[in-house]
């Protein structure tokens, strides 16, 4: 009997695409989705819980509790991961995470898979990447109605750079694009310094839905024209992503206006002008990190002629969620 697990579960970057991989909007026109997963992750532990601590339930997250009762468990996806892997015995469950949440890195949806790779596993029951997809959203977007994408939980669970076509009859396809491993050293993240809640700035997009369907399709054709590109050179070309990942942040801007955050712009416009091939800021919007592309040369000067901007290096992960212990 496995009494402890802990996994592993990357975050994400977001290139190209964001928002097509909605469901009310690629049933209508289908989705296209370019990211990559990152060497910043999200670690779960679970564990069978000694009967000597007197609670059923034992959960450190950003907050701790303690409960008899499953029902009273606070954190939603935890409380939903439990139900759904159908654990009826005490347990413990600590997550700790490289980056905040609420940064645009897709942190909630590793989250969820990781968590729910762990309770499988603490059950000693196998689970299929296409299984913990399906269970991932079921709990976000239909039990707890996250007004979110399905692009976070392919990142998590598969790594690597992908580009993901969402279908009209709910069909995905993920394909690897080949890249070089250091494709992240032409790229650095900003931290904006503060967090936010994505569902505010996504309701507002939907809300915004009969206007914003041009941009969508936009976006949806920068992402193909992308991996169309990508495909026939056999290569990522940095630059013309960067570039690319601007012309998509200019369609993105439009589709509400709880998107753009004064600092994350300020960055976007000096990058820009130092000549930058493209700049975005990730995730729903509203703040969290921006990401820069560029030449070596020039995020070094921009490092250096804005002392104040800390920016940060970032690598490619090339796995998605894995069990790094299991006893």
């Amino acid at each position: 009997m496995v009494d402890l697990v802990i996994t592993k579960t990357p975050l994400r970057v977001s290139f190209l695409g964001g928002g097509t991989d909605f469901e009310y909007f690629y049933k209508k026109y289908e989705g296209s989705v370019v990211s990559a997963a990152i060497n910043k992750y999200v670690y779960v532990t679970v564990k069978r819980h000694a009967p000597h601590f007197g609670e059923k339930f034992r959960l450190n997250y950003s907050e701790s509790e303690t409960t008899q009762n499953l029902g009273k468990i606070k954190n939603n996806i935890i409380r939903e991961c439990i139900k759904i892997a159908k654990i009826n015995y005490p347990i413990y469950i600590s997550t700790v995470a490289d980056i905040p949440a609420g940064s645009g890195l897709g942190g909630s949806s590793s989250f969820t898979v990781g968590l729910l790779k762990a309770l499988y596993a603490l059950e000693g029951k196998k689970i299929t990447n296409k299984k913990l997809f399906a269970l991932a959203c079921k709990i976000e977007i239909d039990i707890l109605k996250e007004p979110i994408g399905k692009q976070d939980q392919l990142a998590a669970i598969y790594g690597g750079i992908n580009y993901i076509k969402f279908k009209r009859n709910n069909k995905i396809l993920v394909k690897k694009i080949k890249t070089k491993k250091k494709i992240f050293n032409n790229m650095r993240l900003y931290w904006t310094g503060s967090s936010r809640n994505a569902s505010l700035v996504l309701r507002d997009q939907k809300k915004n839905l009969i206007k914003n369907i041009e941009n969508l399709k936009n976006i949806k054709k920068i992402a193909d024209n992308f991996y169309n590109h990508a495909k026939r050179k056999g290569v990522i070309d940095v630059k013309k992503l960067g570039k690319l990942i601007y012309e998509s942040w200019l369609q993105k801007i439009k589709l509400s206006k709880k998107i753009q955050n004064i600092k994350a712009t300020k960055v976007i416009k000096s990058s820009m002008n130092a000549n930058f091939y493209g700049a975005k800021l990730l995730g729903a919007g509203g703040s969290g990190f921006v990401l820069l592309v560029s030449n070596s040369l020039n995020l070094k000067l921009f490092q250096k002629k804005f002392k104040n901007i800390k920016l940060e290096n970032v690598q490619l992960s090339e796995k998605g969620s894995t069990i790094i212990c299991s006893e």
